[in-house]
C-alpha cells in the first residue's frame, strides 16, 4: 500500500474504521455456521493491524468488532459473555506495552434486543473499564431499526455517558438475500443499511433529543449524501411532511451532525459528495481493515491522495485536517471519564 499521508514515524491519520476478529469471535461465527452476510471471515492479528496502519500512514487504529457482532450468539447469557470477553480482549490490546501506542477500541455491546444486558455492558465500559473511545452499534437488531421504542433506555444511557457511537451496517433481512445469487451483502446492501438507520435515528428524533452523543456513519454515510437533498425536498410536500413527527429544520440539523468515515469511499465522486453534504470538519479517515484487504486499501489510498493533491477542494480533506477532526471529537467527549484528554495529549 502507498500513501502520501505520512508524517513522523507512524504518519498522522487516525483510522476510526478498523476491525478486529479475536479467536473467541471467530469461534462464535463458526459455531453459528458462518457470517450471515456471506463475507468470508478474514485473518487478523494485532501485528497485522499495526502493519496495515504503518502502510497507510496511520498513527492509531480504533478497533471494532464488525457485523454480525455479538448477535451471532443470540440475545441471552452466551451473547453477554461474548461481549464481555471481547471487551476484555480489546482492553488488553489498548493497555499492552506492545500495542497500546497504536491500538484503541470501540466497545462491544450485546444485541440490543437484550436491553438489560446492553445497559449492563455500557456501565461496565464507561463506569468500570473506562478504556473505550466509544461503542460500535449496528443498523438493525433482529427486525428492529435503532429507533425502536424498545431501545429508548439504551439511547438515554448513551447520551448520559456522552458516547461516541460508531454506526456500522449489518445484514439486511431481504429476499433474495444475495445479489447475483452469491454477492456478499457488504458489497451492495451495507451502504443501504447505513442509510436506512441514519434516516431512522434522525426522523425519530434521536439525534435531536440526545445532544450529547456523536454518531459516526460508516462508508461515507452509505447513500445518505446522495439522497439527503431528495429527502429534504420531498418533505416540502405537506402530505408527506404530515406523516413525520419532525421538522425539516431538525432533519437538516440531524444530517449535518453526523460524522462520516472514508472507508472504501474515496473516489472523487464520493469525496465531492461528502463535501457537498457536510462540513469538512465532520469527515474522518477509515480503511475497513481487514475486510478491505491490502489491494483494496491501496486503491482507496491512491484515490484519496489524488483527490487531496489535485482536486480544487482537496485541501479540505488533507490528512492533517482529518486527524484534527478526530482529535476534536475525542476531546469533546473527554469529560465522560477523563480518558479522552489523555489520548489527545499522547497523539499530539
Amino acid at each position: 500500500m502507498e500513501s502520501n499521508a505520512t508524517s513522523g514515524p507512524h504518519g498522522v491519520l487516525i483510522d476510526v474504521h478498523a476491525h478486529t476478529l479475536p479467536p473467541v469471535y471467530l469461534a462464535a461465527i463458526e459455531a453459528a455456521g458462518g457470517d450471515p452476510s456471506g463475507f468470508p471471515s478474514p485473518n487478523w492479528s494485532p501485528e497485522a493491524a499495526i502493519n496495515s496502519l504503518d502502510l497507510s500512514g496511520t498513527c492509531l487504529g480504533i478497533l471494532s468488532v464488525s457485523a454480525p457482532g455479538v448477535s451471532i450468539a443470540g440475545t441471552g447469557q452466551t451473547a453477554r459473555d461474548l461481549a464481555r470477553a471481547l471487551n476484555t480482549q480489546l482492553a488488553s490490546y489498548a493497555t499492552s506495552s506492545e500495542y497500546s501506542s497504536r491500538l484503541s477500541f470501540f466497545g462491544v455491546l450485546p444485541d440490543w434486543q437484550d436491553v438489560d444486558g446492553t445497559l449492563e455492558e455500557l456501565d461496565f465500559l464507561f463506569s468500570h473499564q473506562k478504556l473505550c473511545k466509544g461503542v460500535i452499534i449496528f443498523t438493525s437488531y433482529g427486525l428492529y431499526l435503532p429507533s425502536n421504542p424498545l431501545f429508548k433506555p439504551i439511547w438515554d444511557k448513551l447520551n448520559n455517558y456522552y458516547a461516541v457511537i460508531f454506526l456500522h451496517p449489518t445484514t439486511l433481512d431481504v429476499t433474495p438475500r444475495f445479489v447475483a445469487s452469491s454477492l456478499p451483502q457488504s458489497v451492495i446492501d451495507y451502504p443501504i443499511a447505513t442509510t436506512r438507520a441514519a434516516v431512522d435515528i434522525v426522523f425519530s428524533g434521536i439525534m435531536r433529543d440526545n445532544p450529547d452523543i456523536d454518531v459516526i456513519l460508516s462508508h461515507a454515510g452509505g447513500t445518505l449524501p446522495y439522497l439527503a437533498n431528495r429527502i429534504e425536498c420531498l418533505l416540502l410536500n405537506p402530505a408527506l411532511a404530515n406523516l413525520t413527527h419532525i421538522s425539516l429544520e431538525d432533519v437538516k440539523a440531524g444530517f449535518t451532525k453526523f460524522y462520516l468515515d472514508t472507508a472504501l469511499s474515496t473516489s472523487a465522486a464520493q469525496l465531492d459528495s461528502l463535501l457537498d453534504f457536510t462540513s469538512p470538519s465532520c469527515v474522518l479517515f477509515g480503511t475497513d481493515f481487514p475486510y478491505a484487504g491490502k489491494e483494496a486499501i491501496s486503491a482507496v489510498l491512491r484515490q484519496y491522495n489524488a483527490f487531496v493533491a489535485s482536486n480544487p477542494r482537496g485541501s479540505a480533506l488533507h490528512p492533517e485536517v482529518l486527524r484534527q477532526n478526530n482529535l476534536n471529537l475525542l476531546a469533546r467527549h473527554e469529560h465522560r471519564d477523563g480518558q479522552g484528554q489523555k489520548e489527545v495529549e499522547r497523539l499530539d
